[in-house]
């Protein structure tokens, strides 16, 4: 069986709120590293490492990480690393926490896709769909979990992913039992890690530097 794959184009799910977060807090903390060494001169530049490090954490941490949910499968781009699941391995797909594609082996959760509170996906549910509804033959209701609500950063991916698993399901392109076989990769994100600790590094030694 050739692997599931889709024509559709690619979902790029990228958090709003935190990139926002992301540019005020990294634009702020640049401009006061910029302040620093204007104002102390080239020797005093070992003070702006803890402001750059804030900077770098702000672009790292919040606007750096996405999810994509494409033809070969869903790509969570996290801090530490990018994990390319394959439509083949998906067995499951939770919103308790955060969007988490769960495969045979283990779980894999997006750092972009948190879940919300209660109260917050209470809002918006209340803006897209009532929070409880009564299936299909009117017998009961049905809770939805708050990071299943449409609008919310977990909700929404999580929307994706099941209509596509769904689309190529309806098309004969998963295979249940291959499953187990199939192949997560995961790419380390080597340099990321290595510019946070060495930057953490410098702002924990050179105060006493400074001394």
């Amino acid at each position: 069986m050739p692997a599931p794959n889709s024509s559709s184009e690619d979902f790029v799910f990228r958090p709003r709120g935190p990139r926002v977060l992301a540019a005020l807090l990294g634009g702020g903390a640049l401009a006061g590293a910029a302040t620093v060494v204007l104002g102390a001169g080239p020797g005093g530049w070992p003070a702006a490492v803890p402001l750059l490090l804030l900077a770098y954490l702000a672009w790292w941490l919040f606007w750096f990480p996405s999810v994509t949910v494409g033809g070969n499968g869903v790509r969570l781009v996290n801090p530490a690393s990018t994990v390319s699941i394959p439509w083949a391995a998906i067995v499951d797909v939770d919103t308790k926490y955060a969007l988490t594609v769960v495969t045979p082996k283990r779980r894999y959760g997006a750092w972009a896709a948190p879940a919300p509170g209660s109260s917050a996906a209470l809002r918006e549910a209340r803006r897209t769909a009532r929070d409880e509804r009564r299936d299909a033959g009117g017998r009961r209701y049905v809770s939805v979990r708050p990071g299943d609500v449409a609008g919310t950063d977990s909700g929404t991916v999580a929307g994706q992913v099941r209509r596509r698993l769904q689309a190529l399901a309806e098309q004969g392109l998963l295979d249940g039992g291959a499953a187990e076989a199939a192949v997560v990769r995961r790419q380390w994100h080597g340099a990321h890690l290595l510019a946070f600790f060495l930057l953490l590094a410098l702002s924990l030694l050179l105060p006493s530097y400074l001394l």
